[in-house]
């Protein structure tokens, strides 16, 4: 088996089962396999129960790198394909993405080209590394006024026109392919992550352990919207505050105590700057949060938990 095509599902059959048309539409020549592993949906799993489809049913929902990894322990391909639910192919990116692994050894994983529903590019589908400094570019939203300046348009790359195939720091987890031994190497997503930055941790790892990671411009992937997320989470407050929560967990893993706290002191000082200036009224919690002072448990023990990216 080549490639194995693991997708994680949350109350998302019908959205997997259009993806996976779309793979079969448009892949001819590679050998492939779909797996689905389906974190305790509350609907339906029918749509996923057809033939070629191998379904996983977990009793529990573990975080999306817990139902990754459950899915690779069922795979046989000698590359793993991650992918979310609300993706679309239009043209054979499985094997396009196969051919970057098999002709560059160095490559520990490659990811595609993002374009959204209106066309655009999305520059999330690759990412600098976090850091204290890109963090603050980030959350400040610098990164975002300023893309096209190479130092504050640094954390998703934006300052480059994303038209060239080169290394980069980390990519987006709705879609990325990775080479078995590696994955397997490197013990695989860290599950103590929940949703969110679980990618760029594995990402670092594979560059630590000496590989690159490619962003390959001649593959392409259609990324919808992020619906299933945002129902999880019962919207964008919540999810920034999981997002925050894993951040959290990523500086205390590769930076210390120190890190962690300089990283919650940027949050800290950003979220309350912007409160005061009136952008929006939630974001003193995360200031509050950034202190300690409101726990993200509080506010989950009311949500169910999310697998989409």
């Amino acid at each position: 088996m080549n490639v194995s095509v693991i997708y994680v599902n949350w109350n998302a059959a019908e959205e997997i089962a259009a993806s996976i048309d779309s793979i079969r539409t448009h892949v001819r020549d590679l050998d492939y396999e779909i797996i689905v592993v389906d974190n305790n949906s509350a609907e339906s799993c029918a749509p996923l129960e057809q033939d070629g489809v191998t379904l996983i049913r977990n009793p529990v929902n573990a975080g999306f790198g817990a139902g990754c990894n459950l899915g690779v322990q069922h795979s046989t391909g000698r590359y793993l394909l991650f992918l979310n639910p609300d993706t679309r192919i239009h043209t054979d990116m499985l094997s396009c993405l196969a051919h970057v692994l098999d002709t560059t050894p160095r490559a520990g994983a490659c990811g595609p080209m993002v374009i959204r529903e209106d066309g655009s590019i999305d520059y999330g589908a690759a990412r600098a590394d976090l850091s204290i400094i890109n963090e603050f570019l980030e959350h400040s939203t610098l990164a975002f006024r300023f893309p096209r300046n190479r130092i504050l348009g640094r954390p998703y790359y934006s300052f480059w026109d994303h038209n060239s195939t080169r290394p980069v720091d980390s990519l987006l987890g709705a879609c990325m392919l990775f080479r078995r031994e590696i994955f397997e190497r490197l013990g695989g997503f860290d599950e103590n992550f929940f949703l969110y930055a679980e990618e760029v941790d594995l990402c670092r790892r594979t560059r630590a352990a000496g590989y690159h990671i490619y962003y390959v411009h001649t593959c392409q992937v259609l990324h919808k919207s992020k619906h299933s997320t945002t129902q999880f989470f019962g919207g964008m407050h919540t999810m920034v505050l999981q997002y925050l929560v894993s951040l959290n967990y990523y500086f205390r893993k590769h930076y210390g105590l120190l890190g962690m706290l300089a990283w919650r002191a940027v949050i800290f000082f950003v979220y309350t700057g912007r409160a005061i200036l009136g952008q929006r009224k939630n974001f003193l919690d995360y200031s509050l949060w950034s202190l300690g002072l409101r726990t993200y448990r509080e506010q989950r023990e009311r949500l169910p938990s999310s697998t989409q990216k």
